[in-house]
């Protein structure tokens, strides 16, 4: 009982200590994010229209990073994060590419 205690009082420090932080949104869940419209108060369109923005080269990964910190989802610190914004780069790539942006 008492190692059960102790156990369950350094999961709770650890979880206070450190929080789960915004910057766990993964790049292929902050594009469908912004896809699904999550970034709308941003200026960023959903589902057609962000194909269209992305394909039109309107939205790009840096947009979406900056859309995303603005509302917190994201750590401010990716902003500067190249690979994560390189990640990002990627998956709309993959967007263009699977679909012509009509």
């Amino acid at each position: 009982m008492k190692n059960f205690l102790y156990g369950s009082l350094i999961l709770l420090a650890t979880t206070i200590a450190s929080p789960t932080m915004a910057a766990e949104v993964t790049p292929n869940s902050l594009v469908f994010q912004g896809y699904q419209g999550g970034l709308k108060s941003e200026g960023i369109p959903g589902y057609a229209s962000f194909r269209q923005a992305v394909f039109l080269g309107k939205v790009d990964a840096e947009t979406l990073v900056k859309g995303a910190i603005s509302q917190g989802k994201l750590d401010p610190g990716m902003a500067n994060d190249d690979s994560y914004i390189k990640e990002v780069q990627s998956y709309l790539f993959l967007l263009r590419a699977n679909g012509s942006g009509r």
